[in-house]
Formats: structure tokens, sequence, C-alpha cells
């Protein structure tokens, strides 16, 4: 049995903690909220972000899961939580002279920074346009340039309970029809917690993976989508809007090529188990 670190244990590291301690490892689960992480991960109170918040390493570390969350949208944010974050994380695993096995690091697509409609893989070029992927990007270079086995997850768009943007959207009337057309990449909650403890147990895993389901979607498809599925419009076909289209498609091969079969694999069925169990709560 492997003992296990998750790094910004919210809600993504408590569903992978939960799951790999079901199996019978030993899970902590550090955050600034140690009250909010659930048995039977053990909590630890710190704050990766900073140099003298972060507590004395548990022993013998196999595996250490970095899932940050920055708490605003601004640069200096995104480089404090991840920038900062893992390089204060990745000294201090030098300073305790521990090798774990590999650090799993979640990014974001954002990075690839691509708006012109083309598909993008592991192999295409990361060029960010916003300071959040910049930031991202740094940090994935500060685990690749490492003395660490790093695997790096490329997170779409995360939907699922507690992550209902879109369905707040659609209640506020918007559907999508005056904006130009954009490709979004989505991935269910349940998906990306599957995807990141699939990664402990696969013995040689590629350095990056992207994160997505299996069809990346027109915007205003979606939200016409949700509009007919919460009976909010008549059926029928959304309006498609006018211009160039934008976004870009993330293809996901490489996460299908490694055994992970998707319980979401697209945003019909996704999104339809979100309705279902919010009309029930």
């Amino acid at each position: 049995m492997a003992n296990i670190l998750i790094l910004g244990c919210g809600d993504l590291g408590c569903g992978v903690g939960e799951q790999l301690a079901a199996a019978g490892h030993t899970v902590w689960g550090l955050r600034r909220q140690p009250e909010r992480i659930p048995e039977p991960i053990q909590p630890l109170a710190g704050d990766f972000a900073r140099a003298d918040a972060l507590p004395p390493l548990p022993p013998a570390l196999d595996t250490v899961y970095f899932i940050a969350t920055p708490g605003e949208f601004t640069e200096a944010a995104y480089r404090h939580a991840y920038v900062d974050g893992l390089c204060n994380t990745l000294a201090a695993l030098e300073q305790a002279r521990q090798h774990p096995r590999r650090i799993v690091f979640v990014s974001s697509t954002s990075v690839f920074g691509a708006d012109d409609g083309r598909w993008v893989d592991e192999t295409s070029p990361a060029e960010p346009t916003r300071f959040s992927g910049r930031c991202l990007l740094e940090a994935e270079q500060l685990l690749a340039d490492s003395p660490f086995a790093g695997v790096v997850v490329r997170f779409g768009g995360i939907y699922g309970p507690g992550r209902e943007y879109h369905l707040r959207k659609v209640r506020e009337g918007v559907r999508g029809q005056h904006e130009a057309p954009v490709w979004t990449n989505r991935i269910h909650r349940e998906d990306c917690v599957g995807l990141l403890t699939h990664l402990f147990h696969l013995d040689e895993p590629e350095p990056l993976y992207l994160g997505v389901d299996d069809e990346p979607a027109l915007r205003h498809e979606l939200l016409g989508w949700l509009a007919q599925e919460m009976e909010l419009d008549p059926p029928g076909t959304p309006p498609m809007p006018a211009g160039e289209v934008c976004g870009k498609h993330c293809r996901n091969a490489r996460l299908r090529a490694s055994g992970y079969r998707l319980r979401y694999p697209d945003y019909r069925t996704g999104y339809r188990a979100l309705l279902d169990q919010l009309a029930t709560t």
C-alpha cells in the first residue's frame, strides 16, 4: 500500500483521496481549511503557496497530487497558487530527501491559446495568450525541469455538482446566438476524479494528458440543448450565430489509449445525469 499526498484537497482532491483510501492506501490531504476534508483522508493544515505555511511532509511518499485553486482570477493569484505553490512543494520534497514515484499536476487546456477552431492534442505547441495559461505553463515547466517524474493533466471545462455555470447562464436567458460560434471542451467532475485515480495505477504513464470528453461542442449548441432539456425553450434547432468559428477542438486519444473509459463521453450524457441529480435534491 502507498502513501499519497494531495496538495489542494478540494472537490477533486477529496474525490481522488476517498477512492484511493477506500482501496487501502494511506492518503493525506492538505488545505487551508482541513476541517473540510472527509474521512478517511488524513487532514493537514497548510498553504503550499507560502513556504513558511507548508507543514512537514508525510513520510515515504509514493505519489503527490498538486491541485491548486487560485483565490481569484488575477495574474498575481494564479502565479501565487501555481508557480509559487509548486516551487515550494518541489523544494520541500528535495529538502526532505523524498523521491515520490510521480507528481500529478492538474493544469488546463488554456495553455494552448489556439482560437481558430483547430484540433489540438498533447503534441500541439502551447502558446497561451492569457495570464492564466502562461502561469500554468510556467508551472508545468518547473515540474519538467525538476528531478521528479511528473504527469500533467490539462483539463477542459469541468462541470458537475457544484460546477453549474452553463445551467445558470441558460436560466439567465443566455443562448449564445449573439456571439461568434466557439468550440468548447468539457469533462464531467466524476471523470476528472476517475482519470486522476486511474493515473495512480498506471506503471508507465505518459508525461501529459488532455482531460476532455469525446465530443467538443459549439457553445451555442450546448446552451440550446440545455434550454430544451430544462424545458425553458421549445424543441427545435438552436439558432446558428454568425461569424467565424473560434476556440479549439481538444483530442483525447491519449487518454483513451491509457485504458481509461469515460463515464460521461459527451456533454449530453453528463448534463443529463447532472440535471437528474439536481431534480432529486
